[in-house]
């Protein structure tokens, strides 16, 4: 995509507290810069998607509000299509979609993630029913948006932690959302299968739009901006195919996978995150000062192949003011001093 600067930044929410509290921190994101909030949906774990977006919606201007991400199966695509319009048309067109195939949202009610060919099969059908078209549903039978004044043209990104699905987005999505680590290395391998992906599907890279979804932890004391992101880093190696991973890396993959809680995925400081090096966290995420935190995030904004940056903070919880420190601290040192092009 073409851009002028910067590409812009995003901040990814989980809604443990109070839609109203949600609701105090997207408008201080609008207030402080970010260019788009990232709601997760797993509903055993956090406040409903659509009416924590559909409060904020109501309560921003300029922010775009984006699922970040929702999945196949714990809704109809018919629910999706008509939640995401829904929000489209009240927010003023600043919708965005971002879905995969599901973690937590789907373990924790005994369903394994979506099957790519899937994944694929629920996009069509929900863009096809936004685009004010009838879908012939799975029982066979076929239904429209009824209620649907004109097309809702709603972007769809695709989160990706492994090459198939990272592939398998770019041949079909608006956009990829890099899940895939914070070291050059990474984003580069990460950007090559999206390259790979479009080739394969007849598309050109630059027709993909790439989000590098990136855990950021924010502190003068290094040890406790590593505390900060040991969860979420934690929540990747939970992901990743052990043997994509070497010695001991691969060691440490494969015990977070055996002493994973999916019940505490939405903890702050859950106890199989202590299983985790600072090796790692240093290459899945982004923890440090200000000014190393500024440093790290402005190479990825200003990389002309990433279009947008997304920053996920450590997880709050009712009673603290986690989130709310971030988003402050954030805008204060890091979102002003990420250099433009």
């Amino acid at each position: 995509m073409d851009r002028t600067g910067a590409a812009p930044i995003g901040l990814a929410l989980w809604g443990t507290e109070p839609v109203r509290t949600m609701v105090d921190y997207a408008q201080l994101a609008e207030q402080v810069g970010f260019e788009s909030i990232w709601l997760v949906d797993t509903q055993l774990l956090c406040r409903e998607l659509y009416v924590t977006l559909a409060a904020c919606a109501m309560a921003t201007e300029r922010l775009k509000l984006a699922s970040g991400v929702t999945v196949p199966m714990t809704r109809h695509e018919s629910v999706t299509a008509s939640a995401l319009a829904t929000l489209q048309e009240l927010s003023g067109g600043r919708a965005l979609a971002g879905i995969s195939t599901g973690h937590s949202a789907l373990r924790n009610i005994g369903e394994q993630p979506a099957r790519i060919a899937d994944l694929a099969t629920y996009v069509s059908a929900v863009r096809q029913l936004m685009a004010g078209e009838s879908s012939v549903f799975a029982s066979g039978s076929e239904g429209a948006l009824t209620w649907l004044p004109e097309p809702a043209s709603v972007p769809f990104h695709i989160a990706a932690s492994g090459p198939r699905l990272t592939r398998a987005a770019a041949g079909m999505a608006d956009g990829v959302i890099l899940l895939q680590g914070a070291a050059p290395d990474l984003v580069d391998g990460a950007i090559d299968l999206v390259r790979q992906g479009a080739a394969d599907a007849g598309r050109l890279e630059s027709d993909v739009e790439k989000t590098v979804w990136v855990y950021v932890g924010l502190d003068d004391d290094q040890e406790r901006a590593y505390d900060q992101v040991r969860a979420r880093v934690s929540a990747v190696l939970r992901m990743v195919d052990p043997s994509r991973l070497e010695g001991d890396d691969r060691a440490v993959a494969e015990a977070v996978r055996r002493e994973y809680d999916m019940f505490a995925h939405a903890d702050s400081m859950p106890k199989h995150a202590a299983l985790v090096p600072e090796r790692l966290l240093d290459r899945y995420a982004i923890a440090g000062t200000p000014a190393e935190v500024t440093a790290r995030i402005s190479a990825l904004a200003n990389d002309e192949r990433i279009d947008r940056v997304v920053v996920s903070p450590q997880i709050g919880a009712p009673g603290q003011s986690i989130t709310r420190n971030f988003i402050a601290a954030f805008g204060e040192h890091v979102l002003p001093n990420v250099e433009k092009c």
